[in-house]
């Protein structure tokens, strides 16, 4: 009996068997990590966001997190309502 590649029913006689979960996405983790990146950035553009990356004190980020638990909000939020008070948006 041969196997013929496009044959999916019949299990592969000639190569090892594969154990634990299947694969659900034929790309590898990193290429997926890629690809996600990259269609969450389009679409945070057609939202109208753009990314801003920052370096800020250790002490500074403490304090955000304490007033964006008593707030409810995260740190872009409150960095967000920050600079638009003070630029007066």
């Amino acid at each position: 009996m041969s196997i013929q590649p496009e044959d999916r029913t019949t299990i592969d006689m000639f190569s090892a068997t594969k154990r634990g979960r299947p694969r659900s996405n034929p790309y590898d983790r990193n290429q997926q990590l890629r690809i996600n990146k990259r269609v969450q950035r389009q679409r945070d553009k057609a939202k109208g966001l753009a990314r801003l990356e920052i370096k800020l004190s250790a002490n500074v980020i403490d304090q955000m997190d304490i007033v964006g638990k008593e707030l409810g909000l995260s740190r872009a939020e409150i960095m967000e309502l920050a600079l638009k008070q003070w630029l007066h948006l």
